[in-house]
């Protein structure tokens, strides 16, 4: 080989990787575009339930927290002089207790106006139904984050000698977007209409406790005592969300390191290849070797004649 044949071949060989590459055969492959999809659906769906789990993470540490219940009742219930702060110490005390299993009934004893209150048997009810959610969620929770842990373990284990990640990107922010969007929205509602939102969430939720105003009850329940938990639940879901965002700069290398060590072993023939200098011939290379074997052969015709 001369030196003026080394430019020539590497300028084959480049144009034979980059064939490869390009060729709309290998591109749209069904192969090919159901790897893709696969892992485009897979990060779509991590992204949406990431999102879906870090609102769950801010509801369930701030819908329990005994200050937010104490200062919006203290404010609002106490302030305005419609209980005592010792009756009113007890009811957040009983209701939280209740709503968090330390006890099984919700009896609270409250004066108002110096007569005391009984508790309707609807509102018992009701009260029953929020317990029941505040059960679920941790199971709930506890379920979503198995889901995306075994997602993610299928989206970041790719081809052994593979340089490219098999996590989507693309996916993942798209499927974050969907949910992140309409919670926004939401809470944007809350924020400028905040009885409309309340309202909205009793009929889609808990269409039980719907109550008239009118009602002794509702005294202690006066919708700006849980207005007062839109700010530190919208500041939890932020800084989740914040994370889950960035999440992607530290799933890419550790998607490269899972993938070294416990990729399947699809990509060990190539990688194998390159290790001992051979490489499986393009479709340039293959072109050429059919030309020269055709020429080779015209000219073994030639000298028989």
């Amino acid at each position: 080989m001369t030196k003026h044949d080394i430019p020539g071949n590497v300028t084959d060989n480049l144009k034979g990787q980059w064939t490869d590459k390009l060729d709309p055969g290998k591109v749209l492959s069904e192969g090919n575009l159901k790897k893709k999809r696969g892992a485009f659906w897979t990060c779509l769906l991590i992204g949406l339930l990431l999102i879906v789990l870090s609102f769950g993470v801010a509801l369930a540490l701030n819908v329990t927290r005994l200050d937010l219940l104490k200062q919006g009742v203290d404010t609002h219930v106490v302030g305005r002089g419609i209980v005592s702060q010792a009756d009113a110490d007890a009811f957040v005390n009983d209701t939280l207790d209740y709503l968090t299993g330390i006890k099984t009934l919700w009896e609270p004893a409250v004066t108002i106006g110096g007569f005391r209150i009984g508790v309707p048997e609807t509102f018992k009810t009701h009260m029953a139904t929020v317990k029941g959610w505040v059960d679920s969620a941790k199971a709930v929770l506890l379920g979503c984050a198995a889901i995306v842990l075994l997602l993610l373990t299928r989206a970041l284990i790719g081809v052994k000698g593979s340089k490219k990640s098999p996590f989507s990107t693309g996916g993942y922010y798209l499927g974050a977007f969907i949910p992140l969007a309409l919670l926004v929205g939401l809470g944007l509602w809350g924020y400028f209409d905040f009885d409309g939102f309340w309202a909205w969430i009793h009929r889609a939720f808990i269409p039980d406790g719907i109550f008239s105003a009118m009602e002794p009850i509702m005294q202690l329940f006066p919708v700006e005592v849980f207005s007062g938990y839109l700010q530190p639940i919208a500041t939890t879901f932020a800084i989740c969300t914040g994370i889950t965002l960035l999440l992607p700069l530290l799933l890419w290398p550790l998607s490269r390191l899972l993938t070294a060590v416990l990729g399947s072993s699809a990509g060990t023939g190539r990688s194998q290849r390159k290790r001992t200098g051979t490489r499986k011939p393009s479709n340039a290379q293959r072109t050429t070797r059919r030309t020269t074997s055709g020429k080779t052969g015209k000219q073994h015709d030639i000298e028989g004649i």
